[in-house]
């Protein structure tokens, strides 16, 4: 009696090796899009956080009567960067207005003369005593930045909270001709709280210099402008009050980034991109407003709004596009330059 085995259907292994093929280049044709639809996502979550920045601040002016300052750093009469300041930023005065009342009540005043040294920082950020120690001069203070993160002062684009090469910003000051930053060196710098969002100081911050200082910014270290001035100057929605930055460099190995005690970033070095690598007279650096998005930096405007602004020829100072970035970013300017090169 004649057995046979039963006759077995399966593929050859160039059959298999076709469909594979077939499958990978599927991927390959759906991969951009996938990631298309992912930095769309990302770009409105961004300017999501953008607005309710600027809603907080507007809260703010509801109860104070004048926009929240860019920082309590150094009094901007004064010209030199000095650590004798509290030098608490614009995010952390926000805090009981984006329902993190809890961790802004864990921050302290770190110096005299609060008797049992739990004095709320609400109550001491506005002294003006040259001899303040900076907010890190407190473990309290460091406890609350290491331990709390907040995804509402982070750009999903950006891998912000990877570690850095060589520290954490905690502190900027813009006067005259200069933009100095303070960070904190690592290994402590990378256990810092970070963020991607920091106000707009204008051009140079404030300056005795008529020409650069034409373009003043609506917040800077213990500025106290008020919406109606703002409106009656250049608009609301004619003036950039928050905008992104990645803090550091956009290619190879992170240098920098920023802590979320950082206040305020001037704009007179424009927008730089993120692909390109340091060095590059155009590529994202630590000071300036730079994002992960492929055309845009975004920014929430006075009226609240949020738009992109494109990356253009902003670096290159005295050029068209950089008179215009001015033009959004001071707040008295009375220009009438056509934004529509920049704005998205």
């Amino acid at each position: 009696m004649n057995r046979r085995k039963p006759f077995r259907k399966a593929f050859t292994l160039i059959e298999l090796l076709v469909v594979i093929a077939i499958i990978a280049i599927l991927m390959a044709l759906l991969l951009p899009a996938v990631q298309k639809v992912r930095e769309a996502a990302n770009k409105m979550l961004c300017a999501s956080n953008l607005r309710q920045i600027c809603i907080a601040a507007h809260n703010y002016h509801n109860d104070f009567n004048r926009l929240p300052p860019g920082s309590y750093g150094v009094q901007p009469s004064n010209s030199f960067f000095h650590w004798n300041a509290i030098h608490a930023g614009v995010l952390v005065v926000l805090l009981p207005y984006m329902e993190q009342d809890n961790v802004f009540r864990m921050c302290y005043e770190p110096s005299p003369p609060a008797p049992d040294m739990m004095t709320p920082m609400v109550f001491q950020l506005r002294d003006p005593r040259p001899n303040q120690q900076g907010w890190w001069n407190h473990s309290i203070n460091l406890t609350v930045t290491f331990r709390y993160r907040f995804k509402m002062f982070e750009c999903p684009s950006d891998t912000v909270r990877e570690d850095t090469m060589f520290g954490v910003f905690i502190t900027t000051h813009a006067a005259e001709y200069t933009f100095t930053g303070g960070y904190y060196p690592n290994p402590t710098g990378n256990l810092l709280g970070r963020s991607n969002y920091v106000a707009n100081a204008g051009c140079i911050g404030p300056s005795s210099d008529p020409f650069y200082g034409q373009w003043v910014g609506p917040m800077y270290s213990r500025s106290e402008l008020s919406l109606g001035q703002l409106s009656a100057q250049d608009g609301t929605s004619n003036t950039i009050l928050f905008g992104e930055t990645l803090g550091g460099a956009g290619t190879g190995n992170r240098d920098f980034a920023l802590c979320w005690s950082v206040g305020f970033y001037p704009t007179a070095w424009g927008l730089g991109r993120s692909t390109l690598p340091p060095g590059n007279p155009s590529a994202a650096e630590w000071y300036r407003f730079s994002s992960r998005h492929p055309a845009v930096v975004q920014f929430a405007f006075g009226d609240g709004s949020t738009r992109g602004v494109r990356y253009g020829q902003t670096t290159t100072f005295f050029s068209e596009d950089w008179y215009v970035w001015m033009q959004l970013t001071g707040r008295k300017d009375g220009g009438n330059l056509d934004q529509s090169s920049l704005l998205d």
